[in-house]
């Protein structure tokens, strides 16, 4: 049956204010409701086709761009630039065990194959940002977290480096230290004749013998820097002054001291200036029982002095030989202070204390050099002063 009702009656008012308001009423007969039905889902059909053609041709164009994106990227790539045009970092993501990674890391814990690249590995933010410091010259760098890159950001150039993203994992087992910092720096070898200078150094070198110990080597270098050094002479014998404990123990010296690595002895009176004034550090007045007889009658030809017996300041150039704590001063240094009329410098100790560390003595003597001669440039400067008054 059908319902067809002649009014609606409104809640209940009083009868003065009763009002009737009539009601459309539809007709739902069989052939109303097929015609209705098709002309609502003609017009959903229709709808559905106009959204669809919609969406096909948003989805060419999120294509189109994504493989835009993907292209310039490639490029970027192949021509090593860091920043896209958002200014973001450039990156490659590697899986593990990539190839290019294994190779990389195998290729740097060679001694050999770092001379035949010319390449050293540093770890963790601070050695890179003190080699970009440095203007030298950063080929890769290695990372697992974004994070890790925030330090290096504002340093790094704009081209010419290759940068990876690696699992944590991955750069865990080529780590040489306990906790992997988490990114990874190359560098090319720093040449010791493109080392930037901050300041005008002293007229001080050190010359590095029988130095076995890589901390004890990387120690000295960071005092050389510490002090003003001119240079560094590394002599063949001593330990690799690119091997990643000589780098850490460092902290950045390579990348701002020239540094003469393997040394021949034949040859290392050609790097000592004509003017030079030759000290070596020895911890012991009196030549030790281990010493062979030669060395203990070539050193005893040399005087030795306190560390602060000496007037560094009416010197012109200093040269200070240091030995290591194993094997000391070799004969060949001897000689070689016997031949530029040299002397011994001693550090005196407390009784029952019989050397100090290698860098430590190092720093002791340098410093005092330094001290003496930064005095004599004030007083100097002082007397120029009154001149002219």
């Amino acid at each position: 049956m059908h319902r067809n009702p002649a009014k609606v009656i409104l809640p209940f008012e009083p009868k003065e204010n009763i009002q009737l308001r009539k009601e459309k009423v539809i007709e739902l007969d069989s052939n109303g409701f097929k015609n209705t039905t098709k002309k609502e889902t003609s017009q959903q059909g229709n709808e559905t086709l106009e959204e669809s053609s919609h969406t096909k041709i948003n989805f060419k164009e999120v294509k189109y761009k994504k493989e835009t994106v993907l292209k310039k990227r490639l490029f970027y790539l192949s021509q090593k630039k860091v920043f896209d045009d958002n200014n973001e970092i450039i990156f490659e993501k590697l899986k593990d065990n990539d190839s290019k990674i294994s190779s990389l890391f195998v290729k740097l814990k060679s001694k050999k194959e770092r001379l035949r690249n010319n390449q050293i590995m540093v770890e963790g933010w601070r050695m890179i940002v003190d080699g970009l410091e440095a203007k030298c010259n950063l080929q890769y760098i290695l990372f697992s977290h974004k994070e890790d890159l925030n330090n290096i950001r504002p340093f790094m150039p704009k081209t010419g480096v290759q940068i990876y993203k690696i699992p944590y994992k991955e750069m865990e087992l080529w780590s040489d230290v306990v906790t992997c910092p988490g990114v990874v720096g190359v560098f090319e070898m720093p040449s010791p004749d493109k080392i930037k200078r901050f300041s005008k150094p002293l007229p001080l070198q050190f010359l590095c013998d029988n130095i076995r110990v890589p901390g004890n080597l990387g120690a000295i270098l960071r005092a050389a820097v510490g002090v003003g050094c001119e240079k560094v002479l590394v002599s063949k014998g001593c330990v690799d002054i690119w091997d990643s404990k000589v780098l850490r123990s460092a902290a950045g010296a390579h990348f701002r001291l020239p540094i003469y690595p393997s040394i021949e002895w034949e040859e290392m009176p050609q790097h000592l200036p004509s003017d030079t004034s030759l000290f070596i550090a020895d911890s012991n007045t009196d030549f030790p029982e281990n010493k062979t007889e030669e060395v203990s009658k070539v050193g005893s030809e040399i005087p030795v002095l306190p560390y602060y017996g000496v007037d560094f300041a009416a010197l012109n150039h200093v040269t200070l030989i240091i030995g290591g704590e194993t094997e000391s001063v070799s004969e060949m240094s001897y000689r070689l202070g016997v031949n530029n009329n040299g002397l011994r410098l001693h550090i005196p100790l407390h009784k029952g204390v019989d050397s100090l560390n290698t860098g430590m003595a190092a720093a002791v003597i340098a410093f005092e050099i330094r001290k003496q001669l930064t005095q004599a440039a004030a007083k100097a400067k002082l007397d120029r002063q009154a001149l002219k008054t």
